[in-house]
């Protein structure tokens, strides 16, 4: 049987209108192009365009439209970084940190004013209810997750352009719309954290759960999502076994595992916060198991919390996780951890060649080991993330900062280092991610979580931060700079009991 093929017309290089395109004649390709190439077109001329919906508006507000509806990816629109114009520069500084993006009030790429409106009317979107909280980072690409802590959250996994083409853009449901669509487990429920591999897929932890501040309701099996981020297309998806998933916990954070570019052999660890748990997920065998230990629980001393002012109480357990460069002498990599911000002030590890070991991890004797000394009082630590040259890059929230330390040296408060503290921006930082380029960058989120859930945040005010500091000039002649040491920086401490 022959097949006819359609001849689509040829695009005029003028361009500027969307009203008259159609992928009703077969032509799709063509008219994604045509797209792609009128948006670009658009974007060096910035002049204003009537959409076929009806508005008229300038092209950098359609462009997250025109992603949602996933006719325009990052990999077939090249933002013209060469129009300063176009290219936003960073905002303000603190210290060796960039600011990229920032909020005052959370809003999405909506597939029509239409949608809009009628989230906000059914209850689907309520604005003031929405929080950034999880962040990474990919090649040309950022994203952002929006747990369910309250109603109103639409859309939980989101994305950005790396490279900022507005200040505080509308924000892009990954990797559309479809997925976040609710009533069915087979979606995006709510996702806290997420990571991107060396191997160009993004592994997704969702929790399953909403209402998290309210009421928790467990709708939903807490589930891996992995997604190709070449195609956005899900390659796998894993569902915890039943018997992982304890009354009242919460599974918050994922760190992934992978060697020598073996991207078969990945592992995943996640983080139960609420019931003190890890979780090691094998994709080769597509199993997972369950570890506990009595340094995952939080500690009594550091579960008060005095943020500015703000008084409240957190005993959370295991949280922040961090992965050592692979030791090609040990054949083993570390993995750093510490409990949630309000529940310690140290610092912990184990060796993953014990958490692997599905059914032997439980006869290693102290495999969890405390690293050195306390950081002492208002040492909460959230988010961590070590880079290539095995510099610790980690959150201080009670601080509104964000330290350092190289792991060559000892564990102590001489060795720790301050890289950058802000009152007003990094009020809460609560997620950090070293990106994948050669030369690495530390991305930090910060969000004022604790006055989002104890008081109401000042819509007159930034409240949502992404930004960005290259790793080895924040560390640059510092403690934590591997070229840098001071007499007995080497030297352990006794362990205290702080």
């Amino acid at each position: 049987m022959k097949i006819k093929t359609k001849i689509c017309p040829p695009l005029a290089r003028e361009t500027t209108s969307f009203s008259n395109l159609s992928t009703g004649d077969g032509c799709v390709d063509h008219v994604v192009s045509t797209i792609t190439t009128v948006a670009r077109n658009l974007l060096q001329q910035s002049k204003y365009v009537e959409i076929s919906r009806g508005t008229a508006t300038n092209v950098r507000n359609i462009l997250p439209y025109l992603l949602s509806l996933g006719l325009l990816t990052n990999n077939n629109l090249n933002y013209p970084t060469n129009h300063k114009k176009d290219v936003q520069k960073h905002v303000e500084t603190t210290g060796p940190f960039k600011t990229w993006y920032r909020w005052k009030e959370i809003d999405f790429a909506f597939e029509s004013d239409f949608d809009r409106i009628s989230a906000i009317e059914n209850g689907g979107f309520i604005p003031e209810n929405n929080l950034p909280l999880g962040l990474e980072v990919y090649k040309d690409r950022l994203f952002i997750s929006l747990p369910k802590w309250k109603p109103g959250v639409p859309a939980s996994l989101t994305v950005l352009p790396k490279v900022p083409v507005k200040r505080s853009p509308l924000l892009v449901p990954y990797p559309n719309w479809n997925w976040h669509a609710p009533g069915s487990c087979s979606r995006i429920t709510s996702v806290f954290r997420m990571q991107a591999d060396v191997c160009g897929r993004l592994w997704v932890l969702d929790s399953g759960q909403i209402d998290v501040t309210i009421g928790p309701k467990q709708i939903c099996p807490p589930q891996v999502l992995i997604f190709d981020l070449h195609t956005d297309k899900l390659l796998h998806r894993y569902e915890l076994p039943k018997e992982f998933i304890k009354e009242d916990g919460l599974f918050s954070n994922i760190a992934v595992d992978i060697r020598h570019s073996q991207c078969d052999e990945a592992h995943a660890y996640l983080a139960d916060v609420w019931r003190f748990g890890l979780v090691v997920y094998s994709l080769k065998t597509n199993r997972s198991w369950r570890i506990t230990d009595h340094l995952f629980f939080p500690e009594p001393l550091a579960a008060a919390y005095n943020l500015n002012g703000l008084e409240f109480e957190w005993t959370d357990g295991l949280f922040g996780l961090a992965l050592a460069p692979y030791d090609q002498k040990t054949r083993d990599r570390l993995l750093y951890f510490h409990p949630h911000p309000m529940s310690s002030f140290r610092q912990f590890y184990t060796k993953t060649s014990v958490i692997l070991n599905e059914t032997g991890w439980q006869d290693y004797k102290d495999a969890f080991k405390v690293v050195g000394e306390s950081r002492g009082p208002f040492g909460h630590v959230s988010a961590s993330g070590m880079d290539r040259n095995g510099i610790l890059f980690y959150n201080m929230v009670t601080r509104n900062a964000v330290g350092c330390w190289d792991s060559k040296k000892a564990y102590k408060k001489s060795n720790l280092y301050l890289i950058a503290k802000n009152n007003n921006t990094l009020v809460f930082p609560n997620d950090l991610k070293l990106d994948q380029e050669p030369r690495q960058s530390v991305w930090i989120l910060s969000n004022r979580l604790p006055i989002y859930l104890y008081r109401k945040l000042n819509k007159k005010q930034y409240n949502f931060r992404v930004m960005s500091a290259y790793a080895d000039e924040a560390v640059e002649d510092t403690v934590c700079d591997t070229k840098v040491q001071f007499p007995g920086s080497y030297v352990d401490v006794t362990e205290d009991c702080y």
